[in-house]
């Protein structure tokens, strides 16, 4: 069960940090990926991951790689059927769509993908998109432009 944790708890800090598929600006790439998300979309939630978001991925799922057999069956508790090999052999991104498209994820989610994007602030290559969320708080996401695509770059604080 301690595995199936690890497994969400990456998922979320992706979700909350971290975009193939970045549209014309910030705020739109945002607002593509929480829908991505929403519709259970993984690929494309995936494709919406920065560089930086992907190699902390990395870090988190080459753990989750050294027992692969803890790790298909924490993934089925979850509803990803895998075999070792194929985690084995999955990328990040790949890990984290498959994780995306869990019913589980999108019941743990709820509410919290309910975002209203406020604006944002453009720097060269860099930006912050301001938003609240449904309990009326407000975030930050720190965002980036990599080959001319805006992705989530940084979990807000």
């Amino acid at each position: 069960m301690k595995l199936v944790t690890v497994l969400a708890s990456t998922v979320l800090l992706v979700l909350f940090s971290a975009c193939g598929e970045g549209g014309g600006s910030p705020e739109d790439a945002l607002k593509g990926f929480i829908e991505a998300v929403k519709a259970g979309d993984g690929t494309k939630a995936a494709g919406y991951l920065s560089s930086y978001a992907v190699e902390e991925l990395d870090e988190q799922f080459e753990v989750l790689k050294e027992d692969p057999e803890m790790a298909v069956m924490a993934l089925e508790t979850m509803g990803v059927e895998a075999t070792v090999s194929e985690v084995g052999d999955w990328t990040s991104r790949e890990f984290f769509a498959a994780i995306i498209e869990t019913e589980m994820m999108r019941e743990e989610l709820g509410d919290k993908l309910e975002l209203e994007i406020t604006g944002s602030e453009i720097e060269g290559e860099e930006a912050i998109v301001f938003l609240t969320n449904a309990d009326g708080d407000e975030e930050e996401f720190e965002m980036i432009l990599e080959n001319g695509e805006w992705k989530i770059y940084e979990m807000p604080e």
